[in-house]
């Protein structure tokens, strides 16, 4: 009897270590797979329900070899004696058709989801892509035959956007779009990349015009801005073509400003600067220009070093005066209000860069954050001509003709500032030697 129990119980402990192997798997499978939801269930109730199969047969068979007789004097097949019909081999046999059973309901659910998946939903159920709300796209590039690509936004919140699809080379007429927002990437040959926000409505089209700039010097990293007028609070004056650049400057882009002797380049620099309130020689002033460490370079810098991990981050703690240099050295200037104003609003009559969508601004811009974002991390934020970052991430360094003696603009708001800074109406007028980590900066050139 004790040989019996013994036995007894050593086999619930393998079945039961076996049962958790089982259901590991099944969970994997799931995982991997897309197993049916009640697959786990089925499999731990066929498991439940082989526990007392198993737990009677090591019994019986237990006080089979005790007695030792029944065994030897049975002949093979006799059908008498309960320990013939719960052998070993009968639980296994058992449990196989619970496995397959199992297995083949599986098989038969996943068959049947996949094939209503590719034959699309029922009538009951969302429209299939194809039945989604549309609109219509025409694309025309300068020059033309350039490639398009999109990728619908699904969801403002996270970024979250669909599938890149082609739309062939521009011009492109009346492509059809779901309905919603879509980033448009433009690309050619030896011409930058272009990325911009569309707005597609329903039953409507949307045309987009839209220059290519050779990946030049001149025009690496900028986008056009065609002539037209200013936003109205900006004093809606006429603006001539120009190109920006399509981010703020980053801290990489300033180092080589700097590896190239920058804060060295006597003809960058005006003759007399006031920096710290003290006013002096271009020499003297300059040298004020330091980091953290003492070193010359802005001054979130450390040893005349970028923070780690920030080489894509818009520069920050840097002067007008120091941004008027850089811009200087890459043969370009600093903004004007209006040319600024133009480039972040357009023509419409949106308060946003991205138009007029309020309830996502967040999503939209680097505003009341922890710090900046790396360049063109919003592309959802997109201006219309192509500019990310207009609002928000750091404030940007205008034309200092367009403020008092000795101050500048800084405009556009940034990671520390609410979200109310970015307005034509809001217009901060700062000291030309004064740097702080909100405000960078981001260059103009005249289009040759």
């Amino acid at each position: 009897m004790k040989e019996s129990r013994r036995t007894f119980l050593s086999v619930l402990g393998i079945y039961a270590a076996g049962s958790w192997v089982v259901l590991q798997v099944i969970d994997v499978l799931n995982q991997n797979v897309g197993l049916p939801p009640w697959a786990f269930s089925l499999a731990l109730t066929f498991l439940l329900m082989g526990l007392p199969v198993v737990g009677t047969t090591a019994w019986l068979q237990g006080r089979a070899q005790n007695d030792g007789a029944a065994a030897a004097e049975d002949p093979p097949g006799s059908p008498t004696g309960p320990h013939k019909l719960f052998t070993w081999r009968n639980a296994a046999l058992a449990g196989l058709g619970a496995m397959a059973l199992w297995g083949i309901f599986a098989t038969v659910w996943m068959v049947r989801e996949r094939g209503e998946e590719q034959a699309g939903p029922d009538a009951g159920s969302a429209p299939a892509a194809h039945e989604r709300p549309t609109g219509f796209v025409t694309i025309r590039t300068r020059p033309a035959a350039a490639t398009v690509e999109s990728r619908r936004v699904e969801s403002v919140a996270g970024q979250v956007m669909g599938a890149q699809i082609a739309h062939g080379l521009t011009p492109v007429e009346r492509a059809e779009f779901q309905a919603g927002e879509h980033v448009l990437y433009l690309s050619m040959g030896d011409f930058s990349l272009l990325t911009l926000l569309a707005e597609v409505v329903e039953g409507e089209t949307t045309s987009i015009e839209a220059d290519l700039l050779p990946d030049s010097p001149l025009g690496a990293g900028m986008v056009v801005v065609p002539a037209g007028p200013a936003p109205g609070g900006a004093g809606g004056t006429p603006v001539e073509a120009f190109l920006i650049d399509r981010h703020e400057v980053t801290n990489r882009e300033f180092a080589d400003f700097m590896a190239d002797d920058g804060y060295g380049t006597a003809n960058l620099w005006p003759d007399s600067m006031t920096v710290e309130g003290s006013t002096s020689g271009r020499e003297s002033a300059v040298s004020r220009l330091t980091d953290r460490t003492g070193a010359i370079g802005p001054r979130t810098w450390s040893g005349s070093v970028f923070p780690a991990g920030a080489a894509d981050h818009p520069v920050n703690g840097v002067s007008w005066y120091e941004a008027s240099a850089y811009c200087q050295w890459k043969g370009k200037k600093l903004p004007s209000v209006t040319q600024w104003w133009r480039a972040a609003l357009g023509e419409g009559d949106h308060p946003y860069p991205w138009g007029d969508d309020s309830e996502t601004l967040r999503h939209r811009a680097n505003f009341e954050a922890v710090g900046t974002m790396e360049a063109e991390s919003l592309p959802l934020g997109l201006s219309q001509f192509g500019a990310f970052e207009m609002a928000g991430n750091v404030r940007e360094w205008l034309r200092a003709e367009d403020a008092g003696p000795g101050m500048a603009p800084s405009i556009g708001g940034s990671w520390q500032d609410p979200e109310y800074t970015f307005s034509v109406e809001w217009q901060e007028a700062l000291p030309q030697g004064l740097a702080n980590e909100m405000t960078g900066f981001r260059c103009v050139r005249h289009i040759e």
